[in-house]
Order: C-alpha cells, then structure tokens, then sequence
C-alpha cells in the first residue's frame, strides 16, 4: 500500500511500488539473517510506503525510537535511516545475550549496547545488501551501521536533510517469535528510492510487441508438399486371384503409411545414435588390515574387546586460583583455552585417542571424529 502527498510528484505509482517490492524482497533476506543470528523465527513482512517531506514525517507510534543511520558505498548512493522502538531494540538484545525477556525501565544504551545493536543491524542491513545485489546484478555494499538514540540527537539533523527534502519512508511489520510483534520504519533518500524503483522497473518491464511483419507473397511463399494420393487396389473379376502382391510400397515422401514431416526439407531424420557400450568397474579385492599382531595375543585381545572404557569429551580447560573458584556464583563465565570451533578431546580412561567437531543428533550432543591421535596405548597393543 501507497501513500503519496497531491503536493508530491517526485514519483509515479509505478515507482511507489517498485520501491514496495524491491525491500520486501531485500528485507526477507535481513529477517533470515537476523532469525540465525537470535536464534529464533523472524518475520518482516507487509511495506507500507510513503512519500513526504523530512518535516512531515511521523514516527510518534515508535518514540522512544533509536535510529540507524546506513550508508551505500558501493553500486547505490543514498541514506537508509533504520528507525524502531528502543523497547524492541531491548527485547531483541536480550533475545542475543540471553537474558530474561522483560523490559527493564532503567535500561541504558551505553557503549556495549549500542555496539551489540551495531552488529545486529550489520549483519541484518549486510544481508539485504546481498539480496540487492543478486536481484538486480549488480555490486551492492553498505558502511557500518551508526546507531543514534533520536532523543539526543533531531532526525532531520541526523539525516542532514532540509525539512523541505522528500524521501520515502516505508512501515515494516516485524516479528520475532516468543519475544515481540511490532513494527520498525525504513526512510529512504530521494536518490536512493529512485535508483531502485527505476532499477527494478528496468530490469522486470515487459518491452512492447513489435509490429506484426507484411505478410509474404504468394510467389515467394515455398511450395507445400502434395499429399500422394493412397494407392488403389486393382479391380478383379469375381473368383480370379490378383497377379501382383497385396502390399504396395508406400509413394515418395512417405514411410510405411506415414506422412514424412521431413520430405518438405528434402532431409530425413539423422540415424539414431550407436549404443553405448556400459561396463561394471572391476575393483581390487583389499584383505582386512592386519597390525602384524602375533595369534597368541589376538587371542589375548579379544578377551579385553567387552571390557567397558569411559569415554569423555573435553572442550576445554582453565587453569583458576582457589580464591577465585571460591567466588563462583551463579552465571559465573568461565574462559577456557581453547578457541571457539576448535575440535574437541576425545579421551578414553584418561588416553587422548581422537579429536572431533560437537554436532547435535536430535536432542543430544555428539563428536564427529575428525583426527585419530597416535596412542601409546594402541601402539603397545602390537608389541610382545
């Protein structure tokens, strides 16, 4: 839906809708981004589109707002100024670092806060610039968000726009499930709607139909082939046998009874391809690894294959003084060495044997292996 001031004729219907579109397709990419990133389903739908002036604008349903401020740099040139509720910016940043899904009223935007809605809107904007590119082939890159709190700072000086300046500013409805149903605002610079209208309409307009061509002269038309009369059988006296075979060889430009679709091209069709000759592959027969264990102690060996082993898997470990464990409370974070996506240990009765990834089979975790790690303990197996 489309609202456009009679004041206003900066854009036609046409490029109201384009616009519409155009961030619908580009937001879909954002909420998938934004829904891998929290964790949970992500909905961005229904653009409701505006053109005024900066002066005209209204965002009083989203105050106490915070602005994002996201410049093109690369492909498009213009402003994307973000706008949504700071309640809903809370929400979302405790949906990220796990924290109770309430709205505290003391709640600050101090530095921590404002670079976490940074990577937010960096990685949702990051992706709707990549949706842009693809749909309209071309190279689209953004700056990195600046977030502003619109309380501290006027959107018009923010935007450094005139008041008398037009843009486009479109509603989104959003949605984060289990934590909020709201809406947030997306105000476009004039510059920027009409290179995307106008892109979009290029790219997606139908040309007109050419004019239909004269029709040829009958002179010039090629000659249509004449259907061969069917043969006729000869007329016999009663009781007298024919004296030529029944069956009659079909006339030139047919086959078997057919019309020939290619006697008109003075060509029949190609011969059918030869057959391809497909063999099994003949593969070596490879014997069962033997570890040059002696009989005597593969006997030994096999008494020991039904004895139970503890199996552990270790992510990490953090080396603390005893005052500091003493201070462990609850939500306490504690940093081991390893870095994040390193594989982990797998350790059988204390032997470190293999190193794997952490995947996730239903609901309960496991290892892939990845690494066998040389054992003494596999190593002594083969000695006597």
């Amino acid at each position: 839906m489309a609202n456009v001031n009679d004041e206003n004729i900066e854009f036609n219907s046409y490029e109201i809708d384009a616009v519409g579109e155009i961030l619908n397709i580009s937001m879909g990419s954002a909420a998938t981004a934004v829904s891998e990133l929290l964790n949970a389903k992500v909905w961005i739908t229904t653009p409701q589109v505006n053109v005024v002036k900066v002066s005209e604008l209204n965002y009083d349903n989203l105050e106490p707002a915070i602005c994002v401020k996201i410049v093109y740099v690369e492909g498009l040139t213009g402003l994307n100024m973000m706008v949504l509720k700071q309640n809903d910016v809370q929400l979302i940043l405790n949906q990220l670092l796990g924290n109770p899904l309430v709205i505290d009223p003391d709640f600050q935007f101090d530095e921590l806060n404002i670079s976490a809605v940074s990577e937010i809107m960096n990685q949702m904007m990051g992706a709707s610039a990549t949706a842009l590119s693809d749909l309209l082939g071309m190279t689209v890159d953004i700056s990195v968000p600046q977030p502003h709190i619109i309380e501290n700072t006027r959107f018009g000086d923010l935007c450094e726009m005139d008041p008398d300046e037009t843009v486009v500013a479109v509603t989104f409805n959003l949605t984060v499930d289990g934590v909020m149903n709201s809406e947030f605002m997306s105000v476009l610079s004039l510059n920027l709607a009409k290179t995307l209208s106008g892109k979009m309409i290029d790219k997606f307009s139908v040309p007109d139909e050419e004019e239909e061509a004269p029709a040829p002269q009958a002179a010039s038309a090629p000659a249509q082939p004449q259907a061969q009369p069917a043969p006729q059988m000869p007329q016999m006296p009663a009781g007298e046998m024919p004296q030529q075979p029944m069956y009659q060889m079909p006339p030139q430009g047919a086959m078997y009874g057919y019309p020939n679709q290619y006697a008109a091209y003075g060509a029949y069709p190609p011969p059918p391809p030869p057959p391809v000759n497909i063999q099994n592959a003949q593969l070596h027969q490879f014997d069962a690894m033997d570890f040059g264990i002696p009989v005597d102690q593969k006997d030994n060996l096999k008494l020991l294959m039904n004895v139970p082993l503890e199996v552990s898997v270790e992510i990490g470990s953090a080396k603390r003084k005893v005052k500091d464990i003493l201070e462990f409370t609850q939500g306490t974070i504690i940093e081991l060495e390893r870095q994040a996506g390193a594989p982990v240990d797998v350790v059988v009765n204390g032997n470190l044997i293999a190193r794997g990834d952490v995947v996730v089979i239903d609901d309960n975790f496991a290892v892939r292996i990845t690494e066998i790690v040389k054992s003494k303990l596999i190593d002594s197996l083969g000695k006597e």
